[in-house]
């Protein structure tokens, strides 16, 4: 009976450290690397959420792996380097890689000094065209190629120089450029500032090239998408643009691979998108932290935890393993009535010998009371 009872006690410990393992392992925080460009406003957005999240003692954690370029950030989600990446939808989107949140959405903005005669796409043939570098570093040369097809302009036709926006100025003086393409978000300090310095080194209003089958692009290759520069994005006396024009956009996503949990990419979505009013004070450009859209049959597909968050669909805890309690308490039963029934079976035997015992001493004492002898 002592074995027994020994071995139910050692039996119920094993089983609550059992639970309280599980507990720990659900509840300890998950850790995920996440790769973004270095100096860009990315890691500076990421960096502060990282920060936010250790204060406050969520179950996500983020490490920041800091690489050189957009491209470099997709090939350390596709080379199993990172859990997460900030990519840009038009450079190299990584195979295994499933949207989580769109940290922004660019426009590519082709615009020109004002007394240039460019009036179109299709008048670049035969110009140079000022590509203005930014941070990140970003090769745009296939979004100009891409506009460019459109408009059946041979991209060889077109000159193209790498510029910083410190040279910009000196470049537009000195007529070294025809054009200039910025990509960035409308309204943007950096996007702005460039348009501001073309209009004072061309004295005046730039003239600015639409890009009008920009949803045409898009239908053919869902990297691009069709964005609309309303009239005076770029602020000034005199509105610039003076008027709405489409244009060719792309978006700046953070992805997951593919392979990672529901569960923690939609603590993450969460997380983020609660954090997103907190870190935007600090860092403006956060506000453009948006949801993706949630069809299901998305040509860039969306991480399906995210998709759980936003469509209020998550498992909580008992949700997921529910069947695994069940299951587990019903086994428990079954254990607990197995050994009942051999705790009672071993005490009816003990019962009945000390039965026996009991009415040969009643014998013995008859015996002794009516006995003639000593012996």
């Amino acid at each position: 009976m002592r074995r027994l009872i020994f071995a139910t006690i050692i039996g119920s410990m094993i089983a609550i450290a059992a639970v309280a393992a599980a507990i720990y392992y659900y509840e300890r925080p998950s850790v995920l690397r996440i790769a973004v460009p270095r100096d860009s406003d990315d890691q500076a957005i990421m960096a502060a959420a990282a920060r936010d999240f250790a204060e406050d003692r969520d179950g996500i954690r983020l490490k920041l792996v800091a690489v050189e370029s957009l491209a470099e950030s997709s090939r350390a989600l596709r080379e199993g380097h990172a859990d997460l990446a900030v990519v840009r939808s038009d450079l190299a989107m990584p195979p295994n890689g499933q949207t989580v949140l769109i940290m922004r959405r660019d426009a590519a903005v082709l615009f020109a000094p004002a007394e240039s005669s460019l009036r179109a796409i299709e008048d670049l043939r035969g110009h140079k065209v000022g590509v203005l570098q930014a941070m990140p570093k970003v090769d745009n040369q296939f979004l100009l190629d891409t506009a460019l097809a459109q408009y059946d302009v041979p991209s060889v036709s077109v000159g193209r120089v790498s510029l910083t926006l410190a040279e910009l100025s000196r470049a537009v003086e000195d007529k070294e450029i025809d054009a200039v393409l910025a990509v960035g978000v409308p309204g943007s300090d950096g996007l702005t500032e460039a348009v501001d310095t073309v209009a004072v080194a061309g004295h005046g209003q730039p003239v600015f090239l639409p890009i009008a089958e920009a949803k045409a692009i898009a239908q053919r290759s869902p990297a691009f998408e069709g964005v609309e520069v309303v009239r005076g994005a770029f602020g000034g006396a005199q509105p610039k643009p003076p008027v709405d024009f489409d244009t060719l956009g792309v978006s700046t996503r953070l992805v997951a691979r593919n392979s990672l949990g529901n569960e923690a990419v939609a603590a993450l979505t969460r997380l983020l998108l609660a954090a997103r009013p907190a870190i935007a004070a600090r860092i403006p450009i956060a506000n453009r932290i948006e949801a993706p859209a949630t069809d299901k049959g998305a040509a860039l597909p969306v991480h399906p935890g995210a998709l759980a968050f936003l469509d209020d669909e998550e498992e909580s805890f008992f949700d997921k393993y529910s069947d695994g309690f069940y299951i587990g308490a019903m086994c428990l039963s079954v254990l607990g009535t197995g050994l009942a029934a051999a705790a009672t079976r071993l005490t009816r035997h003990r019962i009945t010998d000390a039965d026996k015992i009991l009415r040969r001493l009643i014998e013995i004492t008859m015996a002794a009371r009516s006995a003639r002898h000593a012996d």
